[in-house]
C-alpha cells in the first residue's frame, strides 16, 4: 500500500455512473486482495472476488444510491445507501472501499460521513452496515455499535448499527 497523503478538502463525492463501473471493480477487488484477504480463507476471498462483478455493480446502482468520492482527478472510493421499505426507518449502508493506495488518510470516514447525509439516511432512524472482519473496527470508531458483542461473524460479516 503506496498510502499517498491527500488533502481532504479536495475530495468531492458524485452518484456512481456504470461507465466508471471497471473502475470501482478494481477499487473493490484491490480490498479484497490487498486487505480482506489477511481476515479470511482463500476459498472465501475467492468467493468474494467472484461475486463481484460487473452485473452485480450495475445491478447496486440501478436499484441504490451509490457513490464515487474523486481526488485530482480519480476515483478513490466507493459506497452506497440502500432502502429496505419493509423495514420503517431503516437504510442500510453498502460496504465502504477505499484504493488502498489512498486507505489511512481519512478517506473512508469522510465517505461514511457523507454517506450518512443521504436522503435515505436522512429519513432512517436506524442505519445498519453487514461490516467484514477487516471493517468492523473502522465502523466502531464512526459511532456504529454491534448488535451481538463480541462480534458474531455470519458468512464473513457482523451486523454493525446506528440510531439516529
Amino acid at each position: 500500500m503506496n498510502n499517498t497523503k491527500i488533502d481532504l478538502n479536495h475530495l468531492s463525492f458524485v452518484r456512481a455512473k456504470k461507465a466508471n463501473i471497471n473502475i470501482m471493480l478494481d477499487i473493490i477487488r484491490r480490498c479484497v486482495l490487498e486487505i480482506n484477504a489477511s481476515d479470511y480463507t482463500q476459498n472465501q476471498v475467492k468467493d468474494l472476488l467472484n461475486s463481484f462483478t460487473a452485473d452485480w455493480l450495475e445491478n447496486i446502482l440501478d436499484t441504490r444510491h451509490y457513490y464515487e468520492a474523486w481526488y485530482k482527478g480519480k476515483i478513490v472510493a466507493c459506497g452506497g445507501v440502500s432502502r429496505d421499505y419493509s423495514q420503517e426507518k431503516q437504510c442500510y449502508l453498502t460496504a465502504v472501499f477505499v484504493n488502498p493506495d489512498f486507505c489511512k488518510n481519512g478517506i473512508g470516514r469522510k465517505m461514511l460521513e457523507f454517506l450518512e447525509k443521504d436522503e435515505w439516511c436522512l429519513d432512517s432512524t436506524l442505519i445498519e452496515v453487514p461490516s467484514s472482519k477487516s471493517a468492523h473496527k473502522f465502523y466502531y470508531k464512526c459511532g456504529y455499535c454491534y448488535r451481538d458483542y463480541p462480534p458474531v461473524f455470519r458468512n464473513g460479516t457482523t451486523i454493525m448499527y446506528k440510531e439516529r
